[in-house]
């Protein structure tokens, strides 16, 4: 039931605070924030436990064998084609309805992925 005096979910109120410009702190807002009051504030963080390990200092890169580092960057360059190719190759049949170029992208990608998954697992035996 809608009155003068109000509206339907309550009386009006008249804005107090921040929305009418004056100063005044409304009832409902809590003291100052203290940040000071966060923290350890005198807690010893040696105290909770042993010593936390520190990483080791990786190694330089001069002390990788030159062929495995080139296989190595090999393999990344044509996994990432194979993911491309087999990605488009699927994307042009389902979107564009491509089947003969996405179905050899999506080939060549299987082959590609096959191939370096076949080079991993054979230096990985030796």
């Amino acid at each position: 039931m809608l009155t003068d005096r109000g509206t339907f979910f309550g009386p009006l109120h008249e804005p107090r605070g921040m929305f009418d410009g004056s100063d005044e702190k409304s009832p409902h807002e809590p003291d100052e924030f203290d940040p000071d009051s966060l923290g350890p504030g005198g807690f010893d963080t040696d105290s909770l436990g042993p010593e936390v390990p520190s990483a080791p200092d990786p190694p330089e890169s001069d002390d990788a064998d030159p062929a495995v580092r080139g296989l190595f960057w090999w393999l990344v360059l044509l996994a990432n084609v194979a993911l491309l190719a087999a990605s488009l190759g699927i994307m042009f049949v389902v979107f564009q309805g491509w089947w003969a170029l996405g179905t050899q992208l999506a080939l060549a990608g299987l082959i590609l992925g096959l191939y370096v998954y076949y080079r991993v697992t054979r230096f990985q035996s030796d």
